[in-house]
């Protein structure tokens, strides 16, 4: 599969793999969702040896057949949109968002509310969001100019970010918007 994606959605441009569904306007997160293809769960089942034995300290978390370890914390794509949306505040429209190598990663980029020009050229700030489902990395979340529409994009905009954040095998706990003085992305928009 072209650039890793399973599915995606874009706004107004089509990706250079030309891949997934194209939209006029940028949609809030109960519709990205959706066109992204991510309407879907994680549910965590325990794993048996070929002997019917359990294996203790591993669940697999099935959507695909990844497994991880028992301190693995399942984050659903819903609750990682509901997530930028509070953090983000009242308004949020998403550029991209998809899945990648099956559904084993993740991401929702969101553009923030200012642009700046820089030596006469536009620069749009984005939020970007990427989990794994497979164990493989953690929760991420960084400021970016980069658009993402694929699995090397996303690696670009998650390297090259200034300002980023990460959360292993914790889910969504550890980075509290309203704990973290991000609400409604005033921290962010400040960085971008």
């Amino acid at each position: 599969m072209a650039a890793n994606v399973e599915s995606m959605f874009s706004v107004r441009e089509k990706p250079w793999h030309g891949l997934g569904t194209i939209v006029m306007e940028a949609p809030a997160s109960a519709e990205a969702l959706k066109l992204a293809g991510l309407d879907w769960n994680v549910v965590q089942e325990p794993v048996y040896t070929g002997y019917n034995e359990l294996v203790k300290g591993y669940k697999a978390n099935v959507r695909g057949t990844d497994v991880v370890s028992d301190r693995y914390k399942v984050v659903q794509n819903v609750d990682a949109f509901s997530f930028t949306d509070e953090l983000l505040g009242k308004g949020v429209r998403y550029e991209t968002a998809g899945s990648l190598r099956d559904g084993r990663k993740v991401w929702l980029l969101a553009r923030l509310p200012r642009e700046y020009i820089i030596a006469g050229e536009r620069i749009s700030p984005y939020l970007v969001f990427s989990n794994t489902h497979d164990g493989s990395g953690s929760i991420k979340v960084a400021i970016t100019p980069v658009r993402v529409a694929c699995n090397n994009t996303l690696n670009l905009a998650l390297h090259t970010a200034r300002r980023n954040f990460s959360m292993a095998e914790k889910g969504l706990e550890g980075l509290s918007a309203e704990r973290n003085g991000w609400k409604d992305g005033t921290e962010f928009n400040q960085a971008a």
